[in-house]
């Protein structure tokens, strides 16, 4: 370091720099004494401060550097057991990254003429007639944009040891807007088809990976949310009618030779004025939580977490909502 340059002592520096590179190398979890033994029965009481992965040497606070295979058998699985939790505690060593992915798109699309259908259950038959009007007067167009839509979750190990069972777990949280009232005529006319309600879903996934060597990058992939996005237009069709005086008009020359210059909008009874009438419900993705663990030293999970956006964890939590009383 600069600072640290004895040239430079009367130099005026800030050790904030220093002192988040330091925190950011240092150990990943709270140290604990420990009591170590050897083959010979002896044992001695300390904490560990680093593990030379290629040398195979463990750095104590109070007795320094000690050979690996100095220790018995349980310590030096310990031992490499934490040593391997600091690695992948590091942010520096264990990189992650989340990304968003629209992994395909379907589109299905009609257009159909709406009908009306009665069943009448008359004496003496078993099976209803049913009587069927085509409402000529209207058109529907019904258009269906299905998204798949989730996460690749990347992992990199910069270390030069290999990381191993590697728990990933994800939950991509997203909303799909439903109808509050049935996609039907009758309602559609009462203009009562407008209103939607909002259902938040969750979609969870978890996958153990047996181990990452160094420099390895594997990436997996979240569970995959189906997003829907609905359009419905609905619109009355001009069609033939006849004036007054019983002369058609069909946008064409009428019958008395003068050219018609008006279109009437022919109506159905009991639909009233159903012009240009249009429904939608829609999905979106809110985003993706997700906890990356292995077993620390002492047999209990470490986790790293993230969330894409950052702010997910104030709308959403980990654990669901228990059961209303």
């Amino acid at each position: 370091s600069h600072c640290l340059n004895p040239k430079n002592r009367n130099m005026k520096c800030n050790p904030l720099p220093l002192l988040v590179l330091l925190l950011a190398m240092g150990p990943a979890h709270a140290q604990e004494l420990r009591t170590f033994s050897n083959a010979g029965g002896k044992s001695l009481e300390d904490r560990i401060v680093k593990y030379n992965y290629a040398e195979r040497i463990v750095t104590l606070e109070k007795n320094g550097k000690i050979p690996l295979d100095t220790f018995g058998k349980a310590d030096q699985e310990y031992i490499l057991r934490w040593n391997m939790a600091e690695g992948f505690m590091s942010t520096l060593r264990f990189k992650t990254e989340v990304q968003q992915n629209s992994w395909a798109r379907m589109k299905a699309e009609e257009t159909i003429t709406p009908y009306w259908m009665d069943a009448v259950q008359l004496p003496g038959k078993e099976t209803p007639t049913h009587n069927v009007v085509m409402i000529d007067d209207y058109e529907e167009y019904n258009v269906v944009y299905l998204d798949a839509e989730g996460y690749a979750i990347t992992l990199r190990n910069q270390n030069e040891f290999p990381i191993e069972n590697i728990v990933v777990e994800s939950k991509v949280y997203y909303e799909q807007e439903y109808y509050t009232i049935p996609d039907d005529m009758f309602s559609s006319m009462k203009k009562e088809y407008a209103d939607t309600v909002v259902s938040n879903k969750v979609r969870f996934i978890s996958e153990t990976i047996p181990s990452i060597i160094p420099r390895e990058e594997v990436v997996l992939h979240s569970e995959c949310a189906i997003v829907v996005d609905q359009q419905v237009d609905r619109n009355a069709l001009v069609s033939t009618t006849e004036n007054e005086n019983g002369d058609t008009m069909d946008g064409e020359d009428s019958t008395d030779g003068s050219e018609s210059t008006a279109e009437v909008t022919a109506t159905v009874d009991g639909f009233g004025e159903w012009n240009d009438h249009g429904r939608r419900r829609k999905g979106s993705v809110t985003g993706i939580w997700v906890r990356i663990g292995i077993k620390g030293p002492n047999g209990e999970m470490l986790w790293r977490e993230t969330t894409d956006p950052a702010s997910l964890s104030k709308k959403v939590s980990w654990e669901p909502a228990p059961p209303a009383k």
